[in-house]
């Protein structure tokens, strides 16, 4: 906009005089100070003034051990205005440093004043670059102490876990999502130098997590597959205590990797889920009353269907079943008679059941980056859509979903928040959030949950999933298989499939539930049956063995008393032995490492008997021995 020639004069009031004059005094305040900061003192001596490094808080499993702590670490800089020589100082750090002379000499000649050289530095380095400067050398060169961050399980529990950058800034994972509770920015010269973040204690539990990767580990190889999932819930309270991607990655080294390595699987991929789908598909029908457990379908092998404009709907098993209840259907996992029980129920019906058990929409976990699965509106189903989305096909799912929905299914028909937190505690030892059971809503009716975990026993005994059987403890649980879509060519693919298994342990009152997936294997088989429910058993076999949970054959001991919960004593040499008596066997693992005494344990369960007996004296080489039920 111009003024024009002749154009009458606009006099101001004189406050805003008065607001224009305030405003540049200001302004060239701000650059003078700004000036005299930037020019005359090195960048270590004020930013100290306005913000305080927090210590980032650790991230704990359920127990209190360790899955990130922070370290102490220096980094080296340069304040340039102060280096007497750049060629000299490039070239001795250079050499200390392991840097590019060249390079160094180029940073210093276009780069600012202020730079970083490495972050961080080695002890070695830290210790050459002190020396050099005690000499008279590296005029400008600062070592600045640091927090950095470790990862003591490395690969375990690396998905959920995440990593932070440079700046010791969370940037995948709980570091990510819980960003300014572990390190909050604390501002103001007052802000104590030793402030803490607080710690965030997960509800993973570090053995089971530790033997859930290597059974992932072992059967990625075995099958070779592209990807493995486990995740295990306690359908009591949405606590999530295994939660396993392969192959994982080390956070301490996470620049070594690329974004698909990185990637959390179970909370961001969507997928189709197979047969496994039918436990949600079946369990709606069976609640709404259009299927009841003695409906009968004739399972023949193929399933048509003719349209109005002459189209036909095909729909196949693996092979002819002959005549299958409700329970049959779940048992032999077939896609006719799913497909026939759909029939039974009309669409919008069938779109709030699956709604309701929480796919198309995230789960709340409190991750960040959750994906809401795919389930398209209703309005763009076609005539097959609902038959297909009842066998798992036609729906995107995520890992996390699926075992949330069958939690829901597990404890009586009510799905729950899932949880991966426990707790919060701030560095003063108050519990700032404590997980608690957070109901969603009830899908179906209890009686309904009931009964199919009976039906689903059959599937583990005889059906599709017999392979995870174990002797002694009765599950129910069911397989699938999936073809994964070409997003190329809009088709299903003839070679990469999606093994699934889900466990239910134990069927009637399930603790655990347990869910297996297995991403493009081409090892001797793709089906879910023959190669996810047996790496579902392994999961289960270890669940039982650490948490203790007894098999039919065994005897179930009456305790007296509660259970102790407490931690045990710790055995030391020169002391007395105390009693063990009622302590669980996954809360005395810890004692098969201890020096100096050699540790027995047989059976599984709680400590019944010892040897030897408490307030025996403990000497070196001396053996004990547990006997647990």
């Amino acid at each position: 906009m111009s003024l024009k020639k002749g154009a009458p004069s606009v006099k101001l009031p004189w406050r805003w005089w008065a607001f224009f004059g305030f405003t540049a005094f200001l302004g060239l305040s701000l650059l003078t100070v700004y000036a005299v900061v930037m020019v005359v003192q090195p960048v270590s001596s004020h930013t100290e003034l306005r913000f305080s490094k927090v210590e980032r808080g650790p991230i704990l499993d359920d127990q209190g051990r360790l899955f990130a702590v922070s370290t102490r670490q220096e980094s080296a800089s340069i304040w340039l205005p102060q280096v007497k020589d750049k060629v000299a100082t490039a070239h001795a750090l250079a050499s200390i440093l392991g840097l590019s002379e060249a390079e160094l000499l180029r940073r210093f000649n276009e780069g600012p004043n202020f730079q970083y050289l490495k972050r961080p530095v080695s002890q070695n380095e830290a210790e050459l670059i002190r020396a050099a400067k005690a000499a008279g050398g590296l005029s400008g060169v600062e070592l600045n102490p640091e927090f950095g961050r470790s990862y003591p399980q490395k690969e375990i529990g690396a998905s959920v876990v995440g990593y932070v950058g440079t700046d010791n800034v969370g940037l995948a994972g709980i570091e990510y999502s819980y960003n300014n509770i572990l390190a909050p920015v604390q501002v103001g010269e007052g802000v104590p130098k030793t402030a803490m973040g607080a710690s965030v204690w997960l509800t993973l539990d570090l053995d089971l997590e530790y033997e859930a990767q290597k059974i992932a580990d072992a059967n990625l190889i075995a099958n070779k597959a592209k990807r493995i999932n486990i995740l295990v819930i306690n359908p009591e309270d949405g606590n999530i205590k295994v939660w396993v991607t392969s192959p994982s990655f080390d956070p301490n080294h996470f620049s070594d990797y690329n974004s698909d390595q990185l990637s959390d699987s179970i909370l961001v991929r969507a997928y189709e889920p197979g047969s496994v789908f039918k436990l949600f598909s079946i369990s709606s029908f069976l609640d709404s009353g259009v299927l009841t457990p003695t409906m009968k379908f004739v399972c023949d092998g193929v399933y048509l269907r003719k349209l109005p404009d002459g189209s036909v709907i095909r729909i196949t098993d693996l092979g002819s079943y002959g005549i299958l209840d409700a329970q049959g259907i779940l048992t032999y996992s077939s896609n006719v008679g799913t497909a026939q029980a759909s029939d039974l129920m009309d669409e919008k019906t069938f779109d709030t059941y699956v709604h309701n058990w929480g796919f198309g929409r995230p789960t709340g976990i409190s991750l960040v980056g959750e994906t809401p699965g795919l389930l398209r509106p209703r309005s763009e189903w076609s005539a097959r859509s609902k038959a297909t989305i009842s066998m798992g096909q036609e729906i995107g799912v995520s890992a996390l979903q699926m075992i949330t929905a069958a939690g829901g299914l597990a404890d009586n028909g009510l799905l729950l928040k899932p949880h991966i937190v426990s707790k919060v505690v701030a560095s003063s030892g108050e519990v700032l959030y404590q997980a608690h059971r957070e109901p969603i809503r009830q899908v179906i009716k209890p009686e309904v949950a009931h009964e199919m975990l009976q039906m689903t026993k059959s599937t583990v005994e005889y059906g599709t999933a017999f392979r995870a059987q174990i002797d002694g403890i009765q599950m129910a649980g069911k397989t699938g298989t999936a073809q994964e879509l070409n997003p190329a060519t809009g088709t299903y693919s003839n070679s990469n499939y999606i093994a699934s298994t889900m466990l239910f342990i134990p069927a009637d009152q399930p603790r655990y539930v347990v869910y297996v997936t297995i991403e493009d294997p081409k090892g001797w088989s793709y089906l879910g049956g023959r190669i996810a429910a047996p790496m579902a058993r392994e999961v289960a076999e270890k669940l039982i063995r650490l948490e203790g949970l007894p098999k039919k054959e065994e005897k179930v001991i009456e305790h007296s008393t509660q259970v102790r919960l407490n931690s045990p004593p710790v055995l030391t040499l020169g002391s007395t032995m105390p009693d063990l008596k009622g302590f669980a066997k996954r809360t005395l693992l810890p004692l098969l490492d201890q020096k100096g005494l050699k540790v027995q344990m047989n059976g599984d369960g709680w400590v019944v008997s010892q040897t030897p007996a408490p307030g025996t004296p403990l000497t070196p080489g001396m053996t004990i021995q547990l006997e647990f039920k």
